[in-house]
């Protein structure tokens, strides 16, 4: 790459080009996950849609791959990649919300974060993730699970419409009557069609308080907390997601400082309606066995959309890994009750998620998404602070994430699966026939496979039925 190149790409963008001579270059090719530690020919921030569109030109014309940034948050470290044009959203953070329709159109740069501050203004939300500091664009694209699932359905259930720029530079609208194929692969096909600019939303009236918290039991007790969860769960209303969770206490205010460091299994319940019918709803888990501390209080959703940002930090070293389970039998439950038992480090956390209710009431084909039958998914947050303990923790996820395996068929919620364990992962979670037809798609947007730095779904070949 010469000079002069750069400053052409540089004089085009309204926002900044970045490259490695540039002293801010080391930190803004940073992601969430430390593990990740990738070069970046350059980097484009991009400030609006024309900024990309000009970026995408330069890395056609220079033969450069393209990586993709909105949040940042991707654990596989598809926010970055080496050597090629890294086109960075993070400055295209705007979100507007229309309260007579119910929508919010969302640029592709905002965290959960974002949107959650501006949406509960009118007293709206919109089903998204647990951490509030996870971009919204690839959360969408790869699905999105999250706090009001049950109730609400995935992010991507609730995609209206989305402005994309195809590699070519052209500008598409991809909705139910335009693009439809589009549309469909872009709802849990991830970011392999084109760099998505912004993205238009239904949200729905939660909040602005929300009945939430935590119940927490001695991690000794897990084996009857996951058996009282699998006993309960489809008699509650679509209302309450109830999840547990097992981690060793923060330090978070929401827990008293003599429990800090101390191994535990908690209940993690949120209510999508009334706080006043939310006391019914949560009352069973509340009343059972003897729990640590019972932290259930009415809360505003923004501080409930962020309770778990504290047990995500940045700049941590970060292996994770996930599972959807088919069953949830015994077997399942004290292997489940066992890995929560053992975590490796301070900060590694183990989400048992029930994976019912709206999503599953989706049909199979109706979005790229692939998974719509009732599981429970297995998350484990494996993190760390210090480099020095990758390879005793790395391998204790993996060999946790193997022991879940044996009950499950390799699917795995994508957005939670670091990179070595990517690939596998995509053919496992797309069959034959849904790979096929997302190929099909990505030869028409992409053919040249430009867009690679993701959970990559090769273009078809031409005259192939891939």
């Amino acid at each position: 790459m010469n000079s002069p190149a750069f400053e052409q790409l540089r004089a085009a963008l309204q926002g900044e080009l970045i490259t490695p001579q540039d002293p801010e270059y080391d930190v803004r090719r940073k992601v969430f996950n430390a593990m990740i530690d990738r070069r970046p020919a350059a980097i484009a921030r991009c400030r609006g849609t024309a900024d990309v569109v000009a970026a995408l030109a330069f890395a056609r014309e220079q033969g450069l791959a393209v990586g993709v940034r909105g949040g940042g948050h991707s654990i596989a470290g598809h926010g970055t990649c080496d050597g090629g044009l890294l086109i960075d959203m993070s400055l295209m953070r705007g979100v507007r919300v229309d309260p007579v329709r119910g929508t919010v159109r969302v640029e592709a740069g905002a965290t959960l974060g974002d949107v959650d501050r501006e949406t509960q203004l009118h007293g709206l939300a919109v089903p998204s993730g647990q951490v509030s500091e996870t971009g919204i664009a690839g959360l969408t694209l790869s699905g999105g699970m999250g706090m009001l699932q049950r109730k609400y359905g995935l992010t991507c259930d609730n995609l209206l419409s989305v402005d994309m720029v195809t590699v070519s530079g052209e500008l598409v609208v991809a909705d139910a009557g335009n693009n439809p194929e589009l549309f469909w692969a872009l709802r849990g096909g991830g970011g392999n069609f084109g760099v998505v600019t912004s993205f238009e939303f239904q949200a729905h009236p939660v909040g602005p308080m929300m009945l939430a918290g935590i119940v927490a039991y001695p991690v000794e007790e897990a084996p009857a907390v996951l058996e009282f969860l699998h006993e309960q769960i489809a008699d509650t209303p679509d209302e309450l997601s109830t999840d547990v969770v097992f981690l060793r206490v923060p330090s978070l205010e929401f827990f008293p400082a003599e429990h800090a460091g101390r191994p535990v299994v908690a209940f993690f319940l949120r209510y999508a309606g009334a706080v006043d019918d939310g006391w019914a709803a949560v009352e069973r888990f509340r009343t059972f066995g003897d729990p640590l501390v019972d932290m259930i209080a009415p809360m505003p959703l923004v501080d409930v959309q962020s309770m778990l940002d504290p047990a995500n930090p940045r700049d941590h070293q970060q292996y994770w890994t996930s599972e959807f389970l088919p069953e949830f039998g015994r077997a399942e439950r004290a292997t489940v009750a066992r890995i929560g038992a053992d975590l490796p480090s301070a900060e590694t956390v183990m989400q048992v998620i029930p994976f019912d209710a709206a999503p599953t009431r989706v049909a199979a084909d109706a979005t790229a998404f692939a998974h719509r039958e009732e599981s429970w998914l297995i998350h484990i947050v494996g993190q760390w602070a210090d480099p020095a303990d990758n390879e005793r923790c790395r391998s204790w996820v993996r060999q946790a994430g193997a022991d879940l395996r044996a009950f499950g068929t390799g699917a795995a919620y994508l957005n939670l699966v670091s990179e070595d364990d990517a690939d596998m992962r995509v053919n496992a979670f797309w069959n034959d026939a849904r790979l096929r037809r997302l190929a099909r798609v990505k030869a028409q947007y992409d053919p040249d496979n430009l867009l690679r730095f993701n959970h990559n779904i090769p273009p078809a070949r031409a005259g192939e039925d891939r």
